[in-house]
């Protein structure tokens, strides 16, 4: 078997991490003792460090050097998990989520996705074979993540020790996936202008975008329905269960309607709905209302996920990818952060439909700025074939 498929292995088990931390984090950090504006800014200290990481590395240096830094992240991470839960003072325990890049969201555009993506590409030759790899490389993660909002029912000391033993296996696993060839300098062997090219305006639009989804990361969504409908750490599990099995059974079918539709078309043609699912959560009177717009949404919301990692690793050369790959990302994660820590204030205020409108309105400018720029560069389907 090829061992790069381990790949998949390791993203299934932090979308269980991910699953405990996107509903948790910001209600752990205020239950611990620090207010929901330093918990916000916890959360956006934790975005920009980790997308300040993923610029650097993958702008220094080349895919050549992939496994060393997969298992520094998953050294990181395991950190982070195990000082938030041991160490008692507030402020230590924000800066241990700042260590372990533990955000408030169960989507994988972290440390990692720089340099899995990119092997997972290179596993299959054929487009629509990858197409279907990254919808079932989302899929797992996100099927986790509904294992671990799920495991919060059992309690936080369970969810933690879980959580740290997954970390683990993730390191481990990378110690059996074998050294990735590929260059292993930028500046020795230079990015194309075109792929720098498309880096720029993908890192532009993602920005975006990114602001927006930093107004209703799932942590902050989690917080505002505890504050607007009293729900326990228990009921938030259930809900967001739902959520991400519902999210995972939506990636699965996004290689049946880019087939038919493209790429691009897949992830603006699903986005621009959901957004509009996320503006009503808030502005309906009941919680069943709510819940069933929080549904819709995430029917559709992450539809764009696995569509995006495979065009992205499709529309620039093999040697490009952990560029393209790391740059956009760390220009969509360091903009994630820009506006948590407004939406835990205005939801303390409750005035926390603001995020919901603001958020689901930037997202829709966006999806209509992304399909007029890259709705002519299509993914090509045969280019590694010639």
């Amino acid at each position: 078997m090829d061992s790069r498929y381990l790949l998949f292995l390791t993203r299934t088990l932090r979308g269980f991490i991910y699953g405990v931390f996107s509903v948790i984090t910001v209600i752990y950090l205020i239950r611990s003792g620090l207010t929901p504006l330093e918990a916000g800014i916890a959360v956006t200290s934790s975005i920009l460090v980790g997308s300040f990481l993923t610029y650097y590395i993958t702008s220094k240096f080349g895919s050549g050097y992939s496994r060393s830094f997969l298992l520094l992240f998953s050294s990181l991470l395991l950190i982070g998990i195990t000082g938030l839960f041991l160490i008692p003072n507030p402020v230590l325990k924000a800066l241990f989520a700042v260590v372990g890049s533990l955000g408030v969201n169960p989507s994988d555009n972290t440390l990692f996705s720089a340099y899995e993506q990119p092997i997972i590409a290179g596993i299959k030759t054929d487009q629509k074979e990858k197409n279907s790899l990254f919808a079932r490389y989302t899929f797992g993660g996100y099927i986790a993540a509904s294992l671990g909002a799920a495991a919060l029912n059992l309690g936080l000391k369970i969810s933690f020790e879980v959580s740290m033993f997954f970390a683990a296996a993730v390191l481990i696993s990378y110690l059996l996936i074998p050294p990735i060839q590929g260059k292993k300098n930028i500046r020795a062997s230079p990015v194309s202008r075109r792929s720098k090219t498309i880096a720029r305006d993908v890192s532009a639009l993602f920005s975006v975008d990114a602001v927006a989804g930093g107004f209703v990361l799932q942590g902050l969504i989690a917080y505002w329905f505890s504050e607007r409908y009293h729900f326990s750490l228990s009921q938030l599990g259930y809900v967001f269960t739902v959520v991400d099995i519902i999210t995972a059974l939506s990636v699965l079918a996004t290689p049946y309607i880019a087939k038919r539709l493209g790429l691009v078309k897949t992830m603006v043609f699903t986005h621009i709905p959901s957004n509009i699912f996320l503006i009503l959560i808030p502005l309906v009177p009941t919680l069943p209302l709510s819940l069933l717009f929080l549904f819709l949404r995430q029917s559709m919301s992450q539809m764009d996920v696995p569509t995006r990692q495979s065009y992205l690793n499709s529309v620039v050369e093999d040697e490009d990818r952990s560029y393209v790959v790391g740059t956009s990302n760390a220009v969509r994660n360091a903009s994630n952060g820009a506006t948590p820590y407004i939406s835990t204030y205005l939801i303390s205020i409750a005035a926390g439909a603001l995020s919901f409108v603001a958020g689901g309105a930037i997202k829709i400018a966006y999806d209509i700025a992304f399909y007029q720029r890259f709705k002519n560069l299509k993914e090509h389907y045969d280019r590694e074939q010639k």
